[in-house]
């Protein structure tokens, strides 16, 4: 059975960076800090449990987890990484410079696995919960599949208030965003000027892809153009221009 400092010293490595761990008599606890940051304790309680404790804020216990066997040692190192890198983010209030470093320095990668034919385990990075797997399927397709129910880097998920931004792109194109705005932009055809052009900007919280925010923009330009005095002198006119901006104007 591994000890508290055996998953302190796991931990301090998934952690990477300057965080170090520091074995306590015959192993009995581990220390775990980083210049900068708290230092934290990992002991087993009378139950067996192994506790995850700050040693100056006040704290306390701040993460629980059973007793690590010889086969979940490095699964037990990642959620103890894990739940420092929230405890520090709820404390800061937000994902500083150092945190998000920290979280990608914690990456964890796996290659595929196919030992079991029943439960095939494809090429995936794992990082603050949140996993990614691209592979080639069975048919030569090419696939990107993304399960987002684990992402807990400041304690929230990918929806609902305080939910983390999330943002996917193709080839440096944006297909999918929760945060930003896409900029869409109508001209009738006989009109080549920018003086004729309508233009709506839509939030990613209401219209997360293009496809969604060309649809919400054509029901606001139906919407204007049949309340104007000229309405018949737009019919016709199409999308000229889709574009995506990080900070909505």
């Amino acid at each position: 059975m591994h000890t508290p400092a055996d998953i302190a010293q796991l931990a301090a490595g998934i952690l990477g960076g300057t965080w170090a761990a520091e074995r306590g008599p015959r192993g009995a606890n581990g220390r775990l800090a980083a210049p900068g940051t708290d230092t934290f304790t990992l002991h087993f309680d009378d139950h067996g449990h192994l506790r995850l404790e700050t040693v100056f804020d006040g704290s306390g216990e701040i993460a629980r987890f059973p007793g690590p066997t010889t086969g979940d040692a490095e699964t037990i190192a990642r959620d103890v990484a894990q739940a420092i890198r929230q405890h520090l983010a709820n404390a800061e209030g937000e994902l500083g410079a150092t945190l998000y470093q920290e979280l990608n320095l914690g990456a964890h990668f796996s290659c595929a696995d196919y030992s079991d034919p029943e439960m095939p385990c494809h090429p995936n990075v794992t990082i603050a919960g949140a996993a990614c797997f691209f592979y080639v399927d069975e048919a030569g397709v090419a696939r990107i599949s993304a399960h987002m129910d684990g992402l807990t880097e400041i304690g929230t998920r990918i929806w609902g208030e305080d939910a983390v931004p999330l943002r996917i792109t193709l080839d440096g194109g944006v297909v999918f965003s929760s945060t930003g705005a896409w900029v869409v932009q109508f001209q009738h055809p006989e009109d080549g000027g920018d003086d004729g052009v309508w233009e709506y900007v839509i939030p990613a919280e209401e219209a997360p892809t293009e496809a969604s925010a060309r649809a919400v923009a054509t029901e606001r330009f139906v919407s204007d153009i049949n309340s104007h005095e000229n309405a018949d002198a737009w019919h016709g006119s199409t999308i000229r221009s889709v574009q995506f901006t990080a900070q909505p104007r």
